[in-house]
């Protein structure tokens, strides 16, 4: 006889998920974490698990799992691994669902349930921005040259960021005020433009400082805490002290009857408190001058006006040249225009002397009576000369009347 004995089955189509520490996380750097999958049972052909992720953006896996009726029992390891990204989006949460492929495994296992994992992605972008000076630093001049520097974000922003520029000393340099990035541009360095600006004061180089700031209140939230950055620009300065002579068509003459001729003087810098200007010249019995000249800080660059008078003498001496010495005088000017060399100018003093004698008759008339009377006349020399001259003086008929000759006249009784 037979007896039929029925088994029930204890074993149900199925898998399972094991993570490790009960959790899978990556960083966006690149970092791997693993779970395993094993069937719960034998099957009677192969099963093939797939493995996909909601956000290929933020971490992968491997695509599926083979299982056969030999090697069912033995777990199976996916590798998740973090996908790097430039937005600032904190720890992003994927979810990776495992699935039997039903239409290539065993059909006992078609009924199965996904199961799914969830993937924490840790964040490495942080807001911020990058300055790189050209040559690593950054420098003008006051003749209006350039320099450069770019600015860059570190992160892709949301939305827009705007970087403002401001300059403690606009007296210095001229830059421009603002740079916008997008979440188009923002990892394209943009370019600042330092420009040297012109003064005249004699001040050095100047070093002064660029503030690179995100402009919070127009800018993606994420860049609001991003601290604030300086470029310091050295500006050369191009300032000179000195002074300029300017005469009128380009000579200095006068003559001995006093007429005057001019020049003048004007700073080539500002300078930071007075400078008084000697004016002398090395012979003044030809020509005088204005004593000094004072320029202020507020004055410095307005010509003043120097005079020049011719002085008479009574020598027949042709034209004379004198020079006139126009410098600095250091104890009680600017200490920049202490080094300043002196400058001349020469003046040309035409002589209004000529050679000659005057005859002066008392009463216009010289008359003499055969008694022997006398009368007189004078006679004087019209210039003074360098040596003696000597005058003879002859009468036509000394049977009618005689003269004392010769005359004598020196330098001094001319």
């Amino acid at each position: 006889r037979t007896v039929s004995v029925s088994t029930t089955d204890d074993d149900v189509a199925g898998f399972t998920v094991d993570q490790l520490d009960g959790s899978t996380e990556v960083t966006e750097a690149g970092s791997t974490d693993t779970f395993t999958v094993v069937l719960d049972a034998q099957p009677t052909s192969d099963v093939v698990v797939s493995i996909g992720s909601d956000d290929a953006s933020e971490s992968t896996t491997t695509g599926t799992l083979t299982f056969t009726p030999i090697n069912w029992d033995t777990a199976q390891t996916v590798t998740v691994t973090g996908v790097d990204d430039n937005l600032i989006d904190g720890t992003q949460v994927s979810t990776i669902t495992i699935s039997v492929i039903d239409a290539i495994s065993d059909n006992n296992f078609d009924a199965v349930a996904d199961q799914t994992v969830s993937v924490s992605t840790t964040d490495d972008d942080v807001a911020g921005f990058t300055i790189e000076e050209t040559n690593g630093s950054t420098a003008v001049d006051e003749s209006g040259t350039t320099d450069l520097f770019t600015v860059v974000l570190d992160a892709q922003p949301t939305s827009n960021v705007v970087i403002t520029l401001s300059s403690n000393d606009g007296s210095e340099i001229s830059i421009p005020s603002s740079l916008t990035f997008t979440s188009a541009n923002w990892d394209t360095a943009q370019t600042v433009t330092v420009t040297g600006v012109d003064d005249s004061i004699i001040d050095g180089t100047i070093t002064s400082t660029i503030t690179v700031a995100v402009d919070d209140a127009n800018s993606d939230n994420d860049f609001d805490a991003v601290a604030n950055q300086t470029v310091s620009v050295d500006t050369t300065d191009d300032d000179v002290a000195g002074f300029t002579v300017d005469e009128f068509e380009g000579s200095t003459e006068v003559d001995e009857s006093g007429t005057t001729d001019t020049f003048t003087i004007v700073l080539d810098a500002q300078p930071a408190s007075d400078v008084v200007i000697s004016l002398a010249t090395d012979d003044t019995g030809e020509a005088t001058v204005t004593s000094t000249l004072s320029f202020t800080a507020a004055t410095w660059d307005t010509p003043q006006t120097v005079t020049v008078t011719g002085v008479d003498d009574n020598l027949i001496d042709g034209t004379q040249v004198s020079t006139i010495t126009i410098s600095v005088i250091d104890a009680i000017s600017d200490n920049n225009f202490d080094a300043v060399a002196d400058q001349t100018v020469s003046v040309d003093t035409t002589d209004d002397d000529v050679a000659g004698f005057t005859v002066d008759e008392f009463e216009g008339s010289t008359e003499v009576t055969e008694a022997g009377s006398t009368d007189t006349f004078t006679v004087v020399l019209d210039a003074q000369p360098t040596s003696d001259v000597v005058l003879t003086v002859t009468s036509s008929d000394t049977g009618e009347a005689t003269v004392n000759s010769p005359l004598t006249f020196t330098p001094a009784n001319w």
